[in-house]
């Protein structure tokens, strides 16, 4: 009996941990670094926070009602280090992230990946790293390319 719960418990473990988002991957690589800072941000969170533009728009509302969750990992010290580690995670996990759009000049290097679920976009990782930090931006839940583009203008510097 004994040896059965024990593989129930091993099999429920195993699907736990293949679960992970890259965030939680990630951390779980660095667990006890006292450089990296998570941030989670509920879909009830990111509605406020986005508010003064979603007012605007049902269908961005609409969109961040269809997210789990969207975490933030930012360090501001030794930027390229994290950044090539995460995109060594990237690597174990080729399978689950396809790249989605990528950047680079002088000052910034920016990697956009997703994993999907059929034609859903159900992760979206935004890894980018300057001059001494680094940025992880991770987005679960069911996405589309347009919220995407949405988000990508979102964080557009606005001119006056």
């Amino acid at each position: 009996m004994k040896s059965v719960l024990l593989m129930c418990w091993m099999a429920l473990l195993s699907v736990a941990v293949s679960a992970q988002d890259f965030a939680s991957r990630f951390l779980t690589e660095h667990k006890g670094d006292s450089n990296l800072t998570c941030v989670t941000i509920s879909p009830k969170m990111m509605e406020e926070i986005m508010k003064s533009d979603a007012e605007k728009d049902k269908e961005v509302l609409d969109m961040i009602s269809n997210l789990k969750s969207m975490q933030v990992l930012t360090s501001d010290v030794e930027g390229k280090k994290y950044f090539n580690a995460a995109l060594k995670v990237v690597e174990k996990n080729s399978g689950r992230f396809e790249s989605f759009l990528s950047f680079k000049d002088k000052s910034e290097n920016c990697q956009i990946m997703v994993r999907k679920k059929k034609n859903t976009i159900i992760e979206l990782v935004m890894l980018m790293h300057g001059k001494n930090n680094f940025s992880v931006i991770n987005f679960t839940g069911n996405m589309s390319s347009e919220f995407i583009s949405k988000l990508a203008a979102s964080m557009k510097p606005k001119r006056s």
